[in-house]
């Protein structure tokens, strides 16, 4: 049997008990919802990560709240889906609550239906998806803006190359006055501070590899 870790914020039990009632006559899926308030302690939000499977919002929770407790979750790093309850039929999550990082609506009335499980684990299954398409988005344009930097940085270690190649030819030979010698030396001593200096580049690019990698793996930790 599946558990599902519910945070549910409102400032009344009546939803809870809606919950808890739905949760007993569950085949496949067991809701375990912890009831906070609007004002949830340090430890609280420390163990969010490891201790929540999605969160949800009460309807009478207040706008502003749910914005200025959304915000919070989201710079602490949690991942976990976050739902609104609602009265309304069909609603669509506004769009200055998406942008902030919630997911998606349930309607209060389907809690007591028998369909309400089938909703709540589509519901999550989408929100999954969506997540799914939202980070391959930012891998491929991650990976595009890679390989533009990439090819710019070939392309200008290229050019010293050549620099370099072409005094090495006349310096090896031998036939030069001191003069155009020291030219030529001038020119890869300058050449070769380009190619350092791209080659600096292309560390800073693998750093910055480094670090996504570092972030996605921390990211799926909580996912």
């Amino acid at each position: 049997m599946q558990v599902l870790r519910v945070l549910l914020i409102d400032t009344t039990r009546a939803t809870k008990k809606l919950f808890e009632a739905k949760r007993l006559n569950a085949d496949s899926v067991r809701l375990n919802v912890r009831l906070a308030g609007t004002e949830l302690q340090p430890e609280e939000l420390e163990n969010l990560h490891q201790a929540t499977d999605v969160i949800l919002f009460g309807e009478k929770v207040p706008s502003p709240t749910i914005l200025q407790l959304t915000k919070q979750f989201r710079s602490i790093g949690v991942d976990a889906p976050i739902l609104l309850l609602t009265r309304q039929s069909e609603a669509r999550v506004p769009q200055k609550y998406r942008k902030i990082g919630i997911d998606d609506m349930l309607n209060v009335a389907e809690i007591q239906t028998p369909l309400f499980l089938w909703t709540f684990q589509s519901t999550m299954t989408q929100i999954a998806d969506r997540k799914k398409a939202k980070d391959f988005d930012i891998v491929k344009d991650r990976l595009r803006r890679v390989n533009k930097s990439l090819a710019f940085v070939t392309h200008e270690i290229n050019n010293p190359l050549s620099v370099i190649r072409l005094a090495l030819y006349h310096l090896e030979s031998g036939k030069l006055p001191q003069s155009k010698k020291k030219v030529f030396f001038k020119l890869l001593i300058d050449n070769i501070e380009k190619v350092d200096a791209q080659m600096k580049a292309l560390y800073s690019i693998r750093r910055q590899l480094n670090s996504d990698v570092r972030n996605d793996k921390r990211r799926s930790v909580w996912a």
